[in-house]
């Protein structure tokens, strides 16, 4: 005789941890977060050009400089347009005080949970970005940061240019080669919170753009 009750078990479909999800979504807004913060520099580039020699036979850059208040108000504006597709599912904020902070709320088992991620930024020799997480919660609670940025690596596919270093609690951004060869790309110059802030990077020009 069949076992009709063990037939069902055996296809039941498994389910999705909405913990891990949720965990997953917070990467994927900061990935989205810093979108929009090249995206802001890319836009104040319009009111604040200066256009350096190429330091290179084939290529060209222009210079940005911005303070906290002005990189905090642009980055905004980018994700609020961002978040009207999202119809409310999450809702997310990100902002450059002491140190960078993402942070807002995820729908979890039908509630809104709020959830952050404090990281101080760094930057490297050859112009690219490190984000040293020191802080994530989701609700009242702490999580591990190198617990979650391991779960992320293996399971969420991020794109090429974010590395995640679990055990260094580090998030690595490729900006010199983010959009490559034929897109924007950027280079870090200087990235101090101190203060009213200071924010330095180039403007890459793709190699079809740059004139003689």
């Amino acid at each position: 005789m069949i076992n009709i009750n063990n037939q069902r078990m055996g296809h039941q479909p498994k389910r999705r941890n909405p913990w891990k999800m949720a965990f997953f979504t917070i990467i994927g807004l900061i990935v989205i977060g810093f979108c929009g913060f090249f995206i802001a520099i890319h836009l104040s580039s319009n009111e604040t050009i200066s256009t350096k020699q190429p330091t290179t036979s084939d290529e060209r850059s222009v210079s940005v400089s911005l303070n906290k208040a002005q990189l905090n108000n642009l980055s905004q504006y980018y994700l609020n347009k961002v978040q009207t597709q999202n119809n409310g599912q999450t809702k997310y904020h990100f902002e450059v005080a002491n140190q960078g902070i993402v942070y807002g709320s995820i729908k979890l088992l039908g509630s809104d949970v709020d959830y952050s991620m404090f990281f101080t930024p760094k930057v490297l020799a050859n112009g690219n970005v490190e984000l040293h997480a020191t802080k994530m919660s989701l609700g009242k609670f702490p999580v591990p940061i190198s617990f979650v940025l391991l779960n992320v690596k293996h399971a969420y596919k991020l794109p090429k240019w974010v590395k995640l270093i679990p055990d260094k609690k580090m998030i690595e951004l490729d900006i010199v080669h983010m959009n490559g060869n034929r897109g924007l790309n950027y280079r870090a110059r200087q990235i101090n919170l101190n203060g009213k802030g200071k924010f330095a990077f180039d403007i890459i020009l793709p190699k079809e753009a740059q004139g003689d």
